[in-house]
């Protein structure tokens, strides 16, 4: 089993370390910068951009295609031959996951709970689509932001003329209200190309500036939304076709869960699945898409944390505190190898404990040794 991956980030990293036990050997296709993947693949090609000749060489030499991120043009895919060949997820799935306008209308047509919305492609309809939502507003990019890239919070009208200033011509936002989010969580459902689909335990996210900084499990959640969480996620990714992981953020607002964002692909919150469940994430995602039986989302600890190792303002060789970091009992580090820059990601660190505020700080503790935070 020959399994090809694009992208050669921290995701691509984890799905070759969880692989190799399997007997799949792997190629990495990767952009031409300090990725995490080539250092662990011998067998990496990279390019200046995914463009349809290198698409297209990459997928006819491997027997599974997959993706460290959404990031791909699903027409340039398809043009490479990704129809013909087993790429996985698909371009039509990728294409719904990576404009948040698609995702948008696709859940409310499917009757799905989502916050209110409107969408904007000219200065006239922007205009509109704040005054019908009513400052203050989110406006998100609808393709190409992450990790909070592409979100602008408006609260009058000298932000919505400061973001009109940095438009380019042709733009596309949603318009959302600025909600008074309770808390957040994350569903990770694993499809196979048979059809075949588990999740994992509810996830509960904390994000900061729209960056994900932990992720702790069990999430706690009521019984009842606990149920439409995972009914709900099930329900989307039979909607959208997934095969492999799909991760589903959602909010909770007035004790209702609404859904956020979809990504068709390994996710940050679910990290913690490589010490806390059975069969983490990266796992299930190559058995999904290489057709074989999902393996047990269980959890096999009572409670788990994971925490981002952010770079800050003040650059830290992590290596140097590894020692200091790995004398907290039960937290486990992952490096991604990734040159130093403020609010990358550098890597997680893992906790397990009996109780939930245990694995927490531990794994807070570690990463702030890390971090030289202490």
């Amino acid at each position: 089993m020959h399994v090809g991956i694009i992208g050669g980030g921290q995701l691509a990293q984890m799905m070759i370390t969880a692989g190799v036990p399997l007997g799949i050997t792997f190629a990495v296709l990767a952009l031409e910068s300090d990725e995490s993947a080539p250092a662990i693949c011998a067998n990496t090609t990279r390019v200046a951009t995914f463009d349809i000749d290198s698409l297209g060489h990459f997928i006819s030499s491997c027997d599974v295609v997959t993706f460290d991120h959404e990031l791909v043009a699903p027409a340039d895919l398809e043009a490479a031959g990704a129809l013909d060949a087993g790429v996985f997820p698909s371009s039509h799935t990728l294409a719904l996951a990576a404009n948040k306008a698609v995702q948008r209308n696709l859940l409310y047509w499917a009757d799905i709970s989502i916050p209110r919305f409107e969408i904007a492609r000219d200065y006239k309809s922007l205009v509109e689509a704040v005054a019908t939502i009513g400052y203050p507003v989110v406006a998100k990019a609808s393709h190409g932001g992450y990790d909070g890239r592409g979100v602008f919070y408006l609260v009058d009208e000298t932000d919505l003329e400061d973001l009109v200033a940095q438009l380019p011509i042709d733009f596309e936002l949603i318009i959302e209200p600025k909600l008074e989010i309770e808390a957040e969580f994350a569903v990770l459902v694993v499809r196979s190309r048979s059809g075949e689909a588990i999740t994992y335990p509810v996830l509960r996210t904390v994000q900061k500036d729209s960056i994900c900084h932990e992720v702790t499990a069990p999430a706690g959640l009521e019984a009842n939304l606990e149920s439409y969480a995972i009914t709900t996620a099930l329900q989307i990714a039979e909607l959208v076709g997934a095969v492999g992981v799909l991760a589903i953020e959602m909010f909770l607002v007035d004790n209702k869960l609404l859904i956020n964002e979809l990504a068709p692909r390994p996710h940050n919150s679910g990290h913690l699945s490589i010490e806390a469940c059975k069969t983490s994430q990266f796992e299930n995602h190559l058995r999904a898409v290489l057709d074989l039986p999902l393996g047990s989302t269980q959890m096999t600890v009572d409670f788990a944390a994971m925490v981002n190792l952010l770079g800050s303002e003040t650059e830290t060789d992590l290596e140097t505190n590894l020692k200091d970091a790995m004398q907290i009992q039960d937290a486990h580090v992952h490096l991604y190898g990734k040159t130093y820059r403020r609010g990358r990601k550098l890597g997680h660190v893992t906790a397990t404990a009996n109780q939930a505020d245990q694995a927490l700080d531990a794994a807070r503790r570690s990463a702030a040794a890390l971090l030289n935070q202490v």
